[in-house]
């Protein structure tokens, strides 16, 4: 595992011109299309990975979300966090490398990669940013909703669980919040409009889900009611 040094935000530049968004990516190195106009954009959970990768329920409306991204009707992105997620089995990705492989095996290779906060021991050396205090404000902000009996430092929590400072472990639980707090993080930070899961604990919720809406989250659906809505909007 690798953590603590990033590599800088991925370049995104936004205009306004007459009276119309326009928005081109122009350094991300998943993607070299260009999107004129107002696109919306979806992030998915690694959750949504996990139901493409085991052809669960929601797996066939995720397809029509990879669909609409192909046809340049919205702009699907999945977060670099999924990459320091838990693993079958207990085990954890040596390298993001096997992240990016997990992604191109369901059909998701071509999308944007939302780089998280660099931290060590939990995200890889070549995939993530530094961070300064707004975006940790920003985090502390979310960890709040989703884990108010978490304490944000893990030197807190460790002292209060009576856990070793030296093991070179980091206590699943409290890195399992901080990917769930990391992954909504990106989703607000890099501007999402809809936060797509299907993970009714973490961030659907009916007090989570608002609380999360108020801090910048845009919408909160399952993939299903995304694609209604997107359908709807593209009538």
């Amino acid at each position: 595992m690798g953590g603590g040094v990033g590599r800088g935000v991925d370049t995104c530049v936004y205009f306004e011109l007459e009276m119309f968004s326009h928005w081109e990516r122009s350094s991300c190195s998943q993607s070299t299309s260009v999107y004129r106009g107002y696109h919306m954009k979806i992030t998915l959970d690694h959750n949504c990975l996990i139901a493409l990768e085991k052809n669960e329920s929601e797996a066939s409306s995720i397809k029509k979300l990879i669909a609409m991204h192909d046809d340049k009707k919205i702009i699907l992105r999945v977060v670099g966090i999924g990459a320091s997620e838990r693993l079958p089995g207990g085990t954890y990705a040596a390298n993001f490398d096997e992240f990016k492989k997990r992604i191109a095996a369901v059909g998701l290779a071509h999308v944007e990669i939302l780089q998280p906060i660099s931290y060590w021991d939990i995200t890889f050396w070549d995939w993530g940013i530094w961070s300064d205090d707004q975006m940790i404000q920003l985090e502390r902000k979310i960890h709040g909703v989703l884990f108010p009996n978490i304490e944000f430092d893990y030197a807190l929590f460790y002292q209060r669980k009576g856990l070793n400072p030296s093991s070179k472990e980091i206590d699943r639980r409290w890195r399992n919040a901080k990917c769930d707090v990391l992954t909504i993080w990106s989703h607000i930070y890099y501007g999402g409009d809809i936060f797509v899961t299907n993970d009714i604990p973490a961030f659907l919720r009916k007090t989570k889900k608002a609380r999360l809406i108020a801090v910048g989250a845009g919408d909160i659906l399952t993939p299903q009611e995304t694609v209604a809505k997107l359908e709807v909007a593209q009538s």
